[in-house]
C-alpha cells in the first residue's frame, strides 16, 4: 500500500499544481495536504510520530487525511482486516520549509496627474505585484483613482517552491481645485469688505495681496475672509490660491475702495456723473454737496481769439475745457465750463444742468445757505483745499471768454444757476474762493467764461 499527498495550499492552488509524494517530501509552513491510500483491504487508521518510531493514532479513519504543515512529521496508516494482524503502510516523512520572509515598501503616495511609473519596494527581487491600478508591473494613478489603494508583492522562494505575499498602501493624492476669487468689487464705501472666495474639497486655499501696500485679512486660509484696507490706500490686487501637493492654481480680483470725504453724506457717499466718474460727497448742515469738482464731458481744447467767443455748443453732448488744454489737468482740477453748457443750454435757476439725475446746479440761496454755515465769515477758510470742512475748494482759475487760461493757484470759481443783467448784458453769477482771503465771495462773469462746477443734492 502506497501513501499518496496532494499539497493544496492557497498559493500552489493558484498553479494548479499536485503530485505524488515518495518516503520523503517537503511542503512549506501553513500548506493544506490531503494524504490518501490505495489498494487496501480492511479499515484504515491514521498515525503520526514526530522521530518515525514512536506512534499515535490519530481520529481521523479511511483513505484520506487533510491537514495544515506546521513542523517535522512521519505519517502512516494501520490496516486491520478481520482478525487479522495489523499492517502498515508506508511512511511519509512531511519535511516543513518556511516561506520566504517577503516585504514591500513602496513610496507612500503619488499624485492623480503623474504617469505610470514602475512599482518597487519589494523584496526578495524577483517578485509580481499586482492591486489596483497595477498592470505590467506599472502603477497608473490615473486608473487607480484618488484615494488609498492596497498594493501586493508575491515572491516563490525557485528552491523550496514556498511563496509569500506582502502587502502596503499607497495614496493618489488628488489635484487641487480650480480656484474662484469672486467678482471685482469697485467703489467700495467701506473700510472693509468679505470676500468670496470658493471653499476647496480638494487643497488648502490661501489670501495673499498682489498689489497695494497694508491691509489685512481676518483669516488667511478662510474663503470668506474679511480684508481691511490700509488707511490711505484705494486700490488692491488679491489673489486666491488653493494648493495641494500636486500643485496649485489661482484666481484674482480687485478691489476698489472709493476716496470718501470727511463726513460723507449719510445715504449718498457716492455720486456718479453721466460718464461714470464717481464723486465723493459731504454733508454741512442740511446740505449735500460735492466734495470734488464735475469733470463730466468731452475734452475741448480752448483757442485764444482776442474776442468773446465760446469752443463749447450745443450738440447734445456735454462738453469742457481743461486747465491749460492739457486733459489731464482735468483729471486733477475737473472741467471749466461756460454757463449755458453747465445749464445745459436752459434757464431756470436751480435747473439740474449737466449734474448727475436728482442733484442740480446750485443757485444763490444755495451758496448762501453755505457762507452762512460758518458764522464768522470765513467760509473761504474752511472750503478751500486744505481746509477743515472737506470740500477741497481748488483755485483752479478760469477760462477767459477769449479763450485764455487766467487765474490759476489764486482764485476758484463755480457756478450757480443764477444770472445777474449787468450793463445791459445778461451774465452768469459766480461764488470765489480767493488764496488772498477766508471769503466765500461772489461775482458775475460773461457766461462765455468757462470756471468749475460743484452739484448739490436735490
Amino acid at each position: 500500500m502506497k501513501i499518496k499527498i496532494t499539497l493544496i495550499s492557497l498559493l500552489i492552488l493558484l498553479s494548479s499544481l499536485g503530485h505524488i509524494l515518495e518516503a520523503q517530501t517537503t511542503a512549506c509552513v501553513n500548506d493544506t495536504l490531503k494524504l490518501y491510500i490505495t489498494d487496501y483491504r480492511g479499515n484504515a487508521t491514521w498515525q503520526q510520530s514526530l522521530n518515525g518510531t514512536d506512534w499515535t493514532p490519530l481520529s481521523d479513519t479511511g483513505d484520506t487525511l487533510q491537514l495544515i504543515a506546521t513542523q517535522h512529521q512521519y505519517y502512516r496508516t494501520e490496516i486491520i482486516e478481520g482478525t487479522c494482524q495489523p499492517v502498515y503502510s508506508d511512511i511519509i516523512e512531511l519535511i516543513i520549509n518556511d516561506p520566504p520572509v517577503v516585504t514591500l515598501n513602496p513610496r507612500d503616495s503619488t499624485c492623480l496627474n503623474e504617469t505610470a511609473f514602475i512599482l518597487s519596494g519589494g523584496s526578495p527581487a524577483g517578485g509580481a505585484y499586482w492591486g489596483d491600478g497595477v498592470v505590467d508591473g506599472k502603477f497608473n494613478p490615473q486608473m487607480a483613482g484618488t484615494g488609498l489603494h492596497e498594493l501586493f508583492y508575491s515572491y516563490r522562494d525557485p528552491e523550496t517552491h514556498c511563496a509569500d505575499t506582502a502587502s502596503a498602501m499607497i495614496r493618489v493624492l488628488p489635484l487641487p481645485d480650480e480656484a474662484h476669487a469672486g467678482d471685482d468689487q469697485t467703489d467700495l464705501v467701506v473700510d472693509s469688505v468679505q470676500l468670496d472666495g470658493n471653499s476647496p474639497v480638494n487643497g488648502t486655499g490661501t489670501w495673499t495681496i498682489i498689489e497695494g501696500p497694508g491691509g489685512s485679512f481676518s483669516d488667511l486660509h478662510d474663503p470668506n475672509s474679511w480684508f481691511y484696507k490700509n488707511d490711505t490706500i484705494l486700490d488692491y490686487q488679491l489673489r486666491w490660491t488653493i494648493e495641494t501637493p500636486c500643485g496649485s492654481n489661482f484666481d484674482e480680483i480687485l478691489l476698489n475702495f472709493a476716496l470718501l470725504s470727511k463726513n460723507p453724506c449719510p445715504e449718498t457717499p457716492l455720486v456718479t456723473d453721466a460718464d461714470g466718474n464717481v464723486y465723493p460727497t459731504l454733508q454741512i448742515g442740511n446740505q449735500c454737496w460735492m466734495a470734488k469738482n464735475l469733470n463730466a464731458g468731452v475734452f475741448i481744447p480752448s483757442n485764444s481769439t482776442g474776442t468773446n467767443h465760446s469752443e463749447l455748443s450745443d450738440n447734445g453732448i456735454i462738453e469742457k475745457y481743461c486747465l491749460n488744454n492739457n486733459e489731464q489737468n482735468c483729471a486733477t482740477y475737473g472741467g471749466l465750463y461756460d454757463w449755458n453748457e453747465v445749464m445745459n443750454y436752459t434757464t431756470a435757476e436751480g435747473g439740474r444742468g449737466i449734474c448727475p439725475e436728482g442733484w442740480h446746479i446750485p443757485t444763490n440761496a444755495d451758496w448762501q445757505e453755505l457762507d452762512n454755515f460758518y458764522k464768522y465769515n470765513d467760509a473761504g477758510i474752511h472750503l478751500k483745499e486744505g481746509g477743515d470742512s472737506g470740500f477741497e475748494g481748488q483755485l483752479a482759475g478760469d477760462r477767459h471768454a477769449q479763450g485764455s487760461f487766467v487765474s490759476f493757484g489764486s482764485s476758484g470759481f463755480f457756478w450757480t444757476s443764477a444770472t445777474y443783467t449787468y450793463q445791459g448784458v445778461n451774465e452768469g453769477y459766480y461764488r470765489k474762493l480767493c488764496a488772498c482771503n477766508g471769503l466765500l465771495d461772489k461775482g458775475h462773469f460773461s457766461k462765455l467764461t468757462g470756471i468749475s462746477v460743484r452739484c448739490i443734492k436735490d
